[in-house]
């Protein structure tokens, strides 16, 4: 009996080894295949000291993930609020100027209701200017023809006077006649001097009318150039509302996803234990289930 324990003893210490370099092959990290290894006379001792001994090992790497997570989430939550805080300066500067471009707008109608009772009185003053002149022209010639008549009356007076010098009242109607002579100058001077001062109101009349024509014609391209901006401005802050919230969907998933991670990392600590108990059947489900995930690929914000 003594020859056969002695013969199952080194046995059983080699199917230990055996055992014990498999499940930390399979538990373990990279730093685990050169000193959690147990060697043959480590074997020896109680395996409820082993345990206990490797157990706080693998704390510090734990720690250690935990730690580069929580820096990972810390800056990237800094870099999202950053970028928030630069898009709600941007919609703030377009609502500026989306005010700033509505108050000129406003300002660009008025001017254009000025400008058209302007053109609309200048039109007025040019039709009753115009009346006014073709008036004056009917006026001066009917002027003319009265000179005329009154020029030939003198002219049979002055015949009649060479026919009959002794007639007594030809110094009366000559001086009858010299006077209504300069008072038809006197009057078509008057006319002439209302003509042209007509004329020249009819010509700043119509200047005027043509600079209130290109007026218009500039305030309608201002009008149309401030739609133009107030509709640019209005695409460009619904697509910052769009980006905001694309922005704030990667970064809700982005912390679910760190938070998984999390978890996975702090699985095996506690699955550690319950593998040492558990038979060698059932010990490659235990580590296939509990078996790290390699490094996620890093997420780039757009």
């Amino acid at each position: 009996m003594e020859n056969a324990v002695r013969t199952v003893g080194p046995l059983r210490v080699g199917k230990k080894m055996r055992k014990r370099r498999e499940l930390d092959a399979l538990v373990g990290g990279p730093g685990s295949r050169g000193g959690r290894l147990l060697s043959a006379s480590s074997d020896e001792g109680e395996p409820w000291g082993r345990r206990a001994s490797r157990r706080p090992r693998s704390r510090p790497f734990i720690r250690l993930a935990a730690a580069l997570a929580f820096c990972v989430c810390v800056v990237s939550a800094a870099t999202v609020l950053w970028l928030f805080v630069d898009v709600r300066r941007q919609i703030v500067s377009l609502r500026i100027e989306m005010d700033r471009v509505s108050s000129s707008s406003a300002s660009v109608s008025d001017s254009l209701q000025i400008c058209h009772t302007a053109a609309k009185e200048l039109k007025a003053n040019a039709t009753e200017l115009t009346t006014r002149l073709s008036k004056l022209e009917k006026d001066h010639q009917e002027l003319a023809l009265r000179m005329e008549q009154a020029t030939k009356e003198l002219a049979f007076v002055s015949d009649q006077l060479s026919a009959a010098p002794k007639l007594a009242d030809t110094p009366r109607r000559l001086a009858e006649l010299q006077r209504t002579v300069a008072d038809f100058g006197s009057q078509i001077k008057g006319f002439d001097s209302a003509l042209a001062s007509a004329k020249k109101q009819a010509v700043t009349a119509s200047s005027g009318v043509e600079e209130v024509r290109n007026i218009l014609h500039e305030l309608e391209g201002r009008n149309n150039d401030t739609i133009a901006n107030i509709t640019n401005t209005i695409k460009t802050e619904e697509e910052l509302k769009n980006q905001l919230t694309a922005l704030n969907n990667t970064l809700f998933n982005r912390i679910y996803d760190i938070e998984n991670k999390v978890r996975d990392i702090n699985k095996p600590s506690s699955t550690v234990a319950s593998i040492t108990t558990q038979p060698v059947a059932n010990v490659t489900k235990i580590t296939n289930t509990t078996e790290t995930q390699g490094p996620a690929k890093p997420f780039v914000l757009h």
